[in-house]
């Protein structure tokens, strides 16, 4: 059996959806399975980091890579979508299994594809985000059609074998769902400790669903009391971040790892209106080196899931608790794959 993992994005891009569907790939290798990625030609943001163990296949998919607008993301959607159906028609066997991801959402529909094509591949969708719920958190006319949306995606996942939930406040809690969380990705180091200068950090995209007004008024107290605040990343949103706010580009590598322990309070930001529809993955790296996590308009679900976090005594295990997840419906091989 051949685990084909699908995501939008693969290595050398640093999306969090492309790190860490390499992390659960390669933990699913080492407990024997045969995995290889699947990603469009299109990048998100290209880092300096490790190749992952399982081969990549790189499709032609014709990909501008522009995000200037929601125009530009749903027609590189479309076309990294058109491009993995017709190679799931060329390449997925009725013996294969299939492990694709909320990046993008229409990933969600290759399931009518798949039963056509070969009625026995084993089919597993990683729900790295809720659509549904995320719509509720945008315009208008987007609340009005999250109903409808929520509807469609239900049917589509609940056609999938097993959809596992990256965090407990996902809001699709059907009968074939388990919940893995997410993981740290980065390696603590027990020699290194949290500065303890007042700076304050916010890194990542800041994208349209992020509740800004709620980030910003978490700066605006922490500056008033004499904090520095940076930001590492981009996004449309960046434009509301206030003068003071020193912007930086996204980094990579030990710059990263430095950014991360020189600023002992994190910002993590959650979405407006609902939070059953994803999770900051960035929370479980700051959790993990012990940064003290400010949480901005986060929901009541959210609270709860980050509470539950902050229990969690080795947060890098729960790599390993999702890949168990995957290899129990899949059945365990006999012997690990070879590279």
């Amino acid at each position: 059996m051949k685990i084909h993992v699908i995501n939008h994005h693969f290595w050398p891009d640093g999306s969090p959806s492309a790190v860490l569907e390499e992390e659960l790939a390669d933990a699913l290798r080492q407990m024997g399975h045969d995995t290889v990625l699947v990603a469009g030609s299109g990048s998100f943001h290209d880092l300096d980091r490790p190749a992952p163990q399982s081969p990549i296949i790189r499709l032609t998919s014709g990909e501008a890579g522009k995000r200037d607008s929601q125009i530009d993301i749903l027609r590189d959607y479309r076309l990294f979508w058109k491009a993995v159906r017709s190679y799931i028609r060329e390449q997925v066997g009725p013996e294969d299994a299939v492990l694709a991801t909320s990046s993008p959402f229409l990933n969600v529909f290759l399931i009518a594809g798949l039963h056509r094509r070969a009625p026995g591949v084993k089919t597993i969708f990683h729900l790295h985000d809720y659509l549904p719920s995320n719509l509720r958190s945008l315009g208008v006319l987007y609340r009005m059609a999250a109903p409808f949306v929520k509807r469609i995606t239900d049917h589509y996942l609940q056609k999938w074998g097993r959809v596992i939930s990256c965090a407990g406040n996902i809001a699709y809690t059907k009968d074939n769902c388990v919940v893995a969380r997410f993981w740290p990705t980065i390696t603590a180091d027990e020699n290194r400790h949290m500065a303890s200068g007042r700076r304050a950090l916010y890194a990542g995209n800041l994208g349209i669903a992020h509740d800004v007004t709620s980030l910003v008024d978490a700066m605006d107290d922490l500056h008033g009391q004499g904090w520095e605040i940076d930001f590492y990343g981009d996004g449309p949103m960046v434009s509301r971040l206030p003068a003071y706010v020193n912007r930086h580009p996204f980094v990579s590598g030990e710059e990263y790892i430095d950014v991360l322990y020189g600023h002992p309070i994190h910002f993590v930001t959650g979405v407006g209106r609902d939070g059953t529809g994803a999770f900051p993955s960035k929370t479980h790296n700051s959790l993990y080196i012990g940064a003290h996590v400010v949480p901005c308009g986060f929901s009541p679900e959210m609270v709860e899931e980050l509470d539950y976090l902050r229990t969690v005594p080795d947060l890098s295990h729960n790599r390993w608790v999702a890949a168990e997840a995957v290899s129990e419906y899949l059945g365990t091989p006999a012997e690990p794959a070879l590279d």
